[in-house]
């Protein structure tokens, strides 16, 4: 990482983006720069990038190899390929055989639809592995050959459709990183199991009724993204679990059935202060933002009632998303003091609309930070952003929101650059085009 911030001061790697947190996730190069890169990466045998067929000669001496260039693959793979290829990166080609190469420790498929398992088995010495595709083979025999990585440390299959992994992916004493497919049914490891390798854990279900209980040893890890449900994984099971994580940084929880996540008390976790994401997804809470009792009630239809405080959630997120709530009143005149927020996504739930006789209210100095704001799903009478609110924003997403007006005080955002209110009003289409005449955003209607 060094190494890149170096590169990045002198101007030769540019950031083209950053995540909430402020770690960077995409660069990009001049093509200058890039066809010097890859040309001295060839001289150095560093990097053979194979994108037509004169670049299969440079591949007999070259330890980490991308393949771009899809036809007769296996053939020339075979005439030209130096057996001791250290890292594969496949775009495109599925019917490679990368069994015979041994000491392979990156492998990456990107952008193929379907991989033969029979041609990805042994291995040993795999180190980082990312299959965004479908898998052509047993749940069992893909689960076997994991468990047979002594050396895993990254595991990526956020694109890939798997069943439960359970079994098998724990027992890699080595990983670092498990990012699992979002369809996948992998339920989280258990106490038993030593995982304080652990780093990310992504799209892990705590669905099943357990023997144990859910406190695996995953004190390091920094993103977690679980699914729970509220007859197998209750309150105080979360709880237990988050108390440990004493590094989160990313926190992403889903209540698959109405798991009373909003009891959760984030002050008591060791993460409150230096968590920079949360995103929390329910469908049957309502959300009230008239005082600053920070409690739960429930009225008589056993909805459950939040009391939104000043310092209920973490005071430096960077990213914070609420979805699928019945928000009974303002939630803007809380959430608007969070002073490090640059990303925010709320919304209602789709099934239960209500007419809220309430609004939105930004008041001066708020959202001093934010520059993307996604609202959906809820129904608002009025929209009022007074001079000094939102200085930052550049992104508006609106959509589903009807009656909401379009407030035309956007005109004197200073840094809004993007807005798309999606709408049934045809007076709302009328305010867009005359805030459009104005500034020249960028308008979806």
């Amino acid at each position: 990482m060094c190494f890149l911030e170096d590169l990045i001061q002198r101007s030769m790697v540019q950031v083209s983006n950053k995540s909430y947190d402020g770690s960077i996730t995409f660069c990009r190069v001049h093509d200058v720069l890039r066809d010097l890169a890859i040309h001295k990466a060839k001289e150095m045998n560093f990097l053979v990038v194979c994108s037509k067929p004169d670049d299969w000669k440079s591949c007999n001496k070259a330890r980490r190899v991308a393949i771009n260039y899809s036809s007769n693959v296996n053939e020339m793979m075979g005439d030209y390929a130096n057996p001791n290829i250290r890292s594969l990166l496949l775009f495109g080609e599925s019917n490679l055989d990368c069994s015979k190469y041994k000491v392979l420790r990156v492998l990456g498929c990107m952008h193929v639809e379907k991989v033969v398992l029979q041609k990805f088995k042994g291995l040993p010495h795999l180190r980082y592995l990312k299959l965004n595709s479908e898998i052509e083979g047993m749940e069992c025999e893909f689960g076997e050959w994991i468990r047979g990585m002594k050396y895993l440390e990254t595991l990526d299959l956020q694109r890939s459709i798997h069943g439960d992994l359970s079994k098998w992916i724990w027992q890699v004493k080595t990983l670092r990183h498990a990012i699992l497919g979002v369809n996948c049914n992998t339920q989280g490891p258990p106490a038993s199991v030593d995982l304080r390798n652990l780093q990310t854990l992504v799209n892990v279900n705590y669905s099943e009724s357990r023997q144990e209980p859910a406190s695996p040893n995953i004190t390091e890890v920094r993103n977690l993204r679980i699914n729970v449900h509220e007859k197998y994984f209750s309150k105080e099971e979360i709880a237990t679990l988050l108390s440990e994580l004493k590094n989160l940084v990313d926190l992403d929880i889903r209540g698959i059935s109405g798991i009373d996540l909003g009891r959760i008390i984030w002050k008591d976790f060791p993460f409150y202060k230096h968590l920079k994401s949360l995103h929390i997804m329910e469908k049957s809470w309502i959300f009230n933002g008239d005082g600053n009792k920070g409690i739960l009630s429930a009225n008589d239809d056993d909805s459950k009632t939040l009391v939104l405080d000043d310092d209920i959630f973490p005071p430096h997120l960077t990213y914070l998303g609420l979805v699928g709530f019945e928000f009974v009143s303002d939630p803007m005149s809380v959430l608007q003091k969070l002073q490090n927020l640059k990303k925010l996504t709320i919304s209602g739930s789709k099934e239960e609309k209500v007419l809220m006789s309430w609004r939105f209210r930004c008041s001066a100095g708020g959202f001093k930070q934010l520059e993307e704001l996604s609202i959906y799903d809820l129904m608002v009478d009025e929209w009022e952003i007074e001079s000094g609110a939102m200085p930052m924003l550049k992104e508006l997403y609106v959509s589903s929101c009807d009656p909401l007006r379009v407030p035309l005080e956007l005109v004197h955002l200073p840094s809004l650059e993007s807005l798309s209110w999606y709408t049934d009003i045809q007076t709302n289409e009328d305010m867009i085009r005359i805030i459009h005449k104005q500034r020249p955003y960028t308008v979806t209607i």
